[in-house]
């Protein structure tokens, strides 16, 4: 899984590792790129996925971010209990009920258990942060998909060390659902935990507007408590634009990629990341990990 995309043609000698633990009773495997070793050592950035488990759309982001001149790092939070040659949307209709449920059954065992979430998005930063191509000097920041984008933000809830952090697409409440039940999995009982906001994380939310998971209340209860804590928040509403809207066709039906929503967000990360990490210079790369053109 960790090789170079097929999105852009040259190859300027990005650096990529496998990075790897085990933690309570699980074993996980992300994968890291970094730009090339004359770049010397550069801020780390977590991208973390979707509810189909770490893929290689996600390697394609920390390549992308590699690109950029950051080390991206495509984090796994579901470990063995789904596999990793399980976690693309099967072709075959026959096997699309049992993915789903694997799937699910992955999110909710984590954001059902706010302690056990916190603790593994905390392992995953010690573990990049540790890794030798990384500036240990600059907090990192994280990103992510859908249920990624929900997992940052629970990282700014349980404090971890963070300069910034971008949801696209995200749940706001971390362990809701419209839906009581989804693909035949019953939820657990959810265990909740003490907030322990960190309020030096600038926190961008980039959501779209006919996003069906995602109601008028879910805002109106996320800027409340983000506003008490006191954290540092930005919300943009991406006009008739539907949940997924950063994920391509290819990843399957996950993915309703809409160019505009896509381009704009992702040059509002590309802002934050130079706010956050202004010693950094930030090349520019004609295209992201979906294959939208950015200016």
């Amino acid at each position: 899984m960790n090789k170079q995309s097929e999105l852009w043609a040259d190859s300027p000698g990005l650096q990529r590792e496998t990075l790897s633990f085990d933690f309570r009773g699980h074993h996980f495997v992300g994968h890291r790129v970094a730009p090339p070793v004359e770049a010397g050592r550069r801020p780390l950035v977590l991208v973390i996925h979707n509810y189909q488990g770490l893929k290689q759309f996600d390697v394609d982001v920390a390549e992308y971010l590699a690109r950029l001149g950051y080390v991206g790092l495509a984090v796994d939070m579901y470990g063995d209990r789904v596999p990793a040659d399980e976690r693309e949307f099967p072709e075959d209709p026959s096997k699309i009920e049992h993915f789903q449920k694997q799937c699910f059954e992955a999110m909710v065992w984590l954001d059902h258990d706010h302690e056990l979430f916190r603790a593994l998005l905390g392992e995953w930063l010690r573990v990049g942060s540790e890794d030798s191509v990384v500036d240990a000097g600059s907090a990192p920041a994280a990103i992510g998909y859908c249920f990624g984008g929900m997992a940052v933000l629970e990282g700014v809830r349980a404090g971890l060390n963070l300069s910034g952090v971008v949801s696209f697409h995200g749940l706001l409440q971390t362990g809701e659902d419209p839906s009581p039940a989804r693909f035949g999995a019953l939820r657990p009982p959810l265990k909740t935990t003490r907030n322990n906001y960190n309020t030096d994380t600038v926190v961008l939310i980039e959501n779209g507007a006919e996003d069906h998971l995602v109601a008028q209340d879910n805002k109106d209860r996320f800027f409340m408590e983000m506003d008490t804590a006191g954290v540092d928040w930005s919300f943009v509403d991406h006009a008739k634009t539907p949940h997924g809207f950063a994920l391509p066709a290819r990843i399957g039906p996950p993915g309703h990629l809409h160019e505009a929503a896509d381009r704009r967000s992702t040059m509002n990360m590309l802002s934050l990341f130079r706010e956050v990490f202004p010693h950094v210079h930030q090349n520019s790369v004609p295209n992201n990990a979906s294959g939208t053109m950015i200016p």
